[in-house]
């Protein structure tokens, strides 16, 4: 199990059997809850849909297809600014692990034509790689939210997006708007606009088909993915050594024990009763809910790096905040934004220490740069949860 999994799992199963000695369950019940959790089939289909969408991935970087659709970009892109970021975003819908690092290589050949410094590079790889992890389906985050509060993923997806687009805006007027008129040039390499098209149709189908099934059509992500990934490999005509390989990566065992923690801590909070004196307890703190449900998320998202790391506890343990039978999800939305604005300033988050050493960056210097569109994006959040609350 790589360290990055281990550590929040080792965490949250230690959550779990804490509070299930804490609030006085016989031993045969914690043994009970923790074997129900790890077998139910919201659990099974969880780890099934993450399995599959890491297949995916795999599948397509074997192919070549992540690579071919990038550098078939330069046919449409004329702005060198463009150029910089649509890379690292386009990475971004298929998450892998350390994904920043596929697009480093094009950031940096961008990046030095344009004479930016490290630290400019590592922040624009890095952000425009994260700005679709609040609502793209395919991330393991949001999978386990929908999972664990109990609604389809487009919900979460029609509720969070506009996080999507203030991450996309902020990167732009903080980041791209920056970027001084003399570091700009223009991409007048020969242009075969159809071959580009066909180019990029041909590797991006599979992306492209997710939104169509999930959000269009509403079809279920599982099948969707299987529905995917079938055509592709009946289509492709992959080696199968190759296939193989793409297997053997996707069967991460700390990815599904990660899932299974979770689950089980999920279950242990319904057993115990402890969910119905969490509101209780804040009452008599007079601590205000959005303070909570923003701070502790964004806690646990800075200690650990990963979003099921403040997904996983924070989530299962606000139950009674959000609702169970109608959740109320502007509340998972303010969850969310502040623990992501956590894991995106995480010194732990895989992306960020890679990027930054490939470019050799400071730590103190790239952070001058996230600090402030992180801030906006969390301030939109709370802006938006404050809107819906006065006119829902």
């Amino acid at each position: 199990m790589a360290g990055k999994e281990r550590k929040p799992v080792i965490i949250i199963f230690c959550m779990a059997l804490s509070v299930g000695i804490l609030s006085r369950m016989k031993p045969s019940l914690i043994l009970k809850s923790f074997l129900y959790g790890a077998i139910e089939p919201i659990t099974l289909k969880l780890i099934a849909l993450v399995i599959l969408v890491i297949f995916l991935g795999n599948l397509l970087k074997e192919k070549g297809n992540l690579k071919n659709f990038v550098s078939s970009l330069g046919v449409f892109i004329k702005d060198s600014r463009l150029s910089i970021v649509i890379p690292p975003a386009l990475i971004g819908l298929l998450p892998m692990p350390a994904g920043a690092m596929f697009s480093a290589p094009m950031v940096a050949e961008y990046g030095e034509k344009m004479n930016l410094n490290p630290e400019e590079k590592t922040f624009l790889n890095f952000w425009f790689r994260h700005v679709w992890e609040y609502s793209w389906p395919l991330y393991t985050g949001l999978i386990l939210t929908a999972g664990i509060v109990g609604v389809p993923i487009r919900r979460i997806i029609f509720t969070q997006y506009p996080l999507t687009l203030a991450a996309i805006f902020a990167g732009f007027i903080l980041g791209i708007r920056k970027i001084l008129p003399d570091k700009l040039y223009l991409n007048n390499e020969k242009r075969d606009f159809t071959g580009g098209l066909r180019s990029l149709f041909v590797n991006t189908w599979p992306i492209l088909a997710v939104i169509l099934l999930v959000i269009i059509f509403k079809v279920e992500l599982t099948l969707s993915l299987v529905i995917i990934i079938s055509l592709f490999l009946i289509t492709a005509k992959m080696e199968w050594g190759k296939v193989s390989q793409a297997i053997k990566r996707s069967l991460n065992w700390g990815t599904i024990l990660l899932i299974i923690a979770v689950m089980i801590f999920k279950k242990i909070l319904e057993t115990s009763g402890i969910l119905v004196i969490i509101p209780q307890i804040s009452n008599y703190l007079n601590l205000s809910p959005f303070f909570i449900l923003i701070f502790l998320p964004f806690l646990l998202g800075l200690l650990t790096g990963i979003p099921a790391g403040f997904v996983g506890p924070v989530i299962p343990l606000f139950l009674p905040f959000i609702g169970e039978t109608n959740p109320n999800l502007n509340y998972v939305m303010l969850i969310y934004a502040g623990g992501f604005a956590g894991v995106l300033l995480s010194p732990f988050h895989l992306c960020l220490f890679l990027t930054k050493s490939y470019f050799g960056a400071s730590f103190k210097e790239v952070y001058k740069l996230l600090w402030m569109p992180v801030s906006f994006v969390l301030f939109v959040a709370i802006i938006i949860v404050f809107i819906r609350q006065l006119f829902g």
